[in-house]
């Protein structure tokens, strides 16, 4: 990841310093990754395992959204500087075979797992990933919204936001909650994830595109072709 901010005459002004640090921060966080390469995207069911043992599957078409449960777009926006980046806020019936309807008091609570690990898979063989720049768009614009919206975003099965994707032409990211409780994550942590699979699941690798599974499996995020 290049560490941009620096002017035309190498000095660095309030912004570019700000940026410069959330870049920084984002490179010691992609060091907790590592990277398992796996063939065609994962049910969730079967996550555990193959971050464990890589073998192969048969390839199989992936559904738009692996492990929500009749998807519907409740919610549609734009996002970013020049708001080219779509937002869709989708319900989902159940993840995973879990039904999701509103905890209990106590498990309302929103966990947040900013900076916490993830396992990354490539999805393969390669062909038919999506351009890695314009994933890196989408990743701007959560930088964008970070600064001038809010550092934090919540994942809720009890306002039906348990499943937020972003898309940018041939891009398309989401994040699932799959803990059936109140999740809150971090834009910048969202924007090194995403840049960290779409520059490192691609052709070179025999992958097109891959995700990145939470280490106690709560969460993911997935970089796919739009």
């Amino acid at each position: 990841m290049e560490l941009k901010g620096l002017g035309e005459d190498n000095t660095m002004g309030l912004v570019g310093r700000h940026r410069y640090l959330e870049q920084l921060e984002a490179l010691r966080f992609l060091r907790t990754f590592s990277i398992t390469r796996i063939p065609t995207p994962l049910l969730i069911k079967q996550t555990k395992l193959l971050l464990c043992v890589p073998f192969v599957l048969s390839v199989a078409l992936p559904d738009p959204f692996p492990a929500c449960h009749q998807p519907t777009v409740i919610d549609e926006k734009w996002i970013g500087k020049d708001k080219d980046v779509k937002v869709q806020m989708v319900q989902c019936v159940d993840i995973d075979g879990t039904n999701l309807t509103p905890s209990s008091s106590l498990e309302k609570r929103q966990a947040n797992v900013c900076g916490a690990n993830c396992v990354t898979n490539c999805f393969l063989p390669s062909g038919g990933g999506p351009d890695p720049n314009e994933c890196h768009v989408i990743s701007d614009a959560l930088l964008y919204d970070s600064q001038n919206v809010g550092a934090l975003f919540n994942l809720d099965p009890a306002t039906n936001t348990s499943l937020v994707t972003m898309q940018y032409r041939s891009c398309k990211s989401f994040m699932v909650n799959q803990a059936g409780t109140a999740l809150q994550y971090c834009r910048t942590d969202w924007a090194a994830v995403l840049d960290w699979v779409a520059f490192n699941c691609q052709s070179t690798q025999n992958a097109h595109g891959g995700n990145c599974v939470a280490n106690d499996q709560r969460w993911f995020i997935q970089v796919q072709s739009a």
